[in-house]
């Protein structure tokens, strides 16, 4: 059952990805014709990579049975917004291509929707666990 929610808890950490790259790609589409706006992107910050290194390959100790499974890393340290200031797309130094920042966003809806589908069917399963368990 532990390994449900951690699952959940992943699951969630992916959810709150997608929602911040969906903003930061419709931030680029609207800024299409702003002179000078360089397109941005979300990346995995190099501390969040670390820490799932680290943490594939051992497990949290706890003291106390009462203890809480933790994470050391604040959600605003997984992801950071990167802007992109190596291209120019037009004279005025606008970097935003309109089809590529929309095929992005379509990307993102996807794997978004995928993550909603897999934590829906984790949430399902945990429904039918409780309800056997009434028996």
């Amino acid at each position: 059952m532990a390994t449900l929610f951690k699952v959940v808890n992943k699951l969630g950490v992916g959810l709150d990805k997608s929602l911040l790259r969906h903003t930061v790609l419709s931030n680029n589409l609207a800024n299409l014709n702003t002179p000078g706006f360089k397109r941005s992107d979300v990346t995995v910050t190099g501390q969040f990579k670390a820490e799932l290194n680290r943490a594939s390959g051992s497990r949290l100790n706890r003291t106390n049975a009462r203890h809480l499974p933790g994470n050391s890393l604040k959600k605003t340290e997984l992801f950071s917004v990167v802007q992109d200031r190596s291209s120019v797309m037009r004279n005025d130094g606008n970097n935003v291509d309109p089809d590529r920042e929309k095929v992005l966003i379509t990307e993102n809806q996807l794997h978004y929707d995928s993550l909603i589908d897999a934590v829906s069917r984790k949430l399902s399963q945990l429904r039918t666990v409780i309800g056997e368990g009434r028996r």
